[in-house]
This record gives structure tokens, sequence and C-alpha cells, in this order.
């Protein structure tokens, strides 16, 4: 099994410049941030386990659960995809409707375009800046029975390259 969690893992992608002083320093701040989540995550699991009195929940999460996180930028179309229009709104989407798996600990940085669906109305979510949107998952979702549940969600179409960390 351990041969198998190797070999479908994919290696660690980092930018190259020719400033190899810029490289380190955007390494050593994503591994630091990314332990910030990696954290969040850790921690929001726990409080869940306590608040349900359900304390085997923590040990349900391997370290791989909270293994990845990636920079994502949803750049201006410059044309539009028939399949991108929501289905349940026909509102223009750069992601798709979707429930995460697991945790995500998220930063948007004052970019707005995340919504929420709440009793059936798609609601922007509010912008980040410095802090954190955790959204829990189909998995937890289902191993907790449902006491506190998956949120789907999805990105809007904005006017301005979008960026987040998920």
């Amino acid at each position: 099994m351990k041969k198998l969690r190797h070999d479908i893992q994919e290696p660690n992608v980092w930018p190259s410049t020719e400033d190899c002083e810029f490289d380190k320093e955007f390494k050593e701040t994503f591994q630091e941030g990314f332990e910030i989540r990696r954290n969040i995550a850790r921690a929001f699991v726990r409080s869940i386990s306590r608040a349900l009195e359900f304390p085997e929940l923590t040990s349900l999460f391997a370290e791989d659960e909270f293994s990845a996180m990636g920079l994502r930028k949803y750049p201006v179309r410059k044309r539009v995809n028939e399949n991108m229009y929501s289905d349940h709104d026909d509102t223009l989407l750069r992601e798709l409707e979707h429930v995460d798996s697991t945790i995500t600990v998220l930063t948007t940085f004052n970019n707005p375009g995340l919504q929420m669906l709440y009793e059936g109305v798609y609601r922007d979510a509010p912008v980040s800046d410095n802090g954190f949107i955790v959204n829990i998952g189909k998995l937890v979702d289902d191993i907790i029975d449902n006491q506190v549940v998956s949120v789907k969600h999805r990105v809007k179409e904005t006017e301005f390259d979008r960026y987040s960390i998920t």
C-alpha cells in the first residue's frame, strides 16, 4: 500500500525564475501558508469532533487528507464556453458548482466571485482578505451523518483575473 500511495502522488511543481532568491522565498512562504492551512483544517476537525461528541472522528483523517494546496488563477475569459453556464440559474461561471471532498481552507484575497448555495439560492461569500473560509466536504458530511452539511459552491464570472489559494 505504501508503494501504491507513493506512485499515485503528484510531484510538487515550483515556479522557476532566473531569480534564485525569489524562488527560494516563494517556496518558503508558500510552505508556511500551507502549514497554517493544514493546522486550521486539523483544528476544524477537532472542533467538530468535540461538538458532536465523536472522539473517533480525528483518527479517521490521515495526514494525506490535509496534504493538498494550490494557487488558483481564474483569468478573464477571451470567449464564452456555453458549458460554463449554471444549470441552477444560468449564471456564467468560472468554476462549476461542486461540493468539496474533505476539508478546504480557502483564501480569496478580497476577490469576489465565490458563491455558496443556501436555501436554494446562490449567495456571494464574504471576501476573506487576510482571513480564511473553511468548507467541509461530502466525505466529512457522510462520516458525521449530515450533522454539519457540506456546502455546494461555485465561482461566478468576474471582469478581472481572480486569484485564490485552496
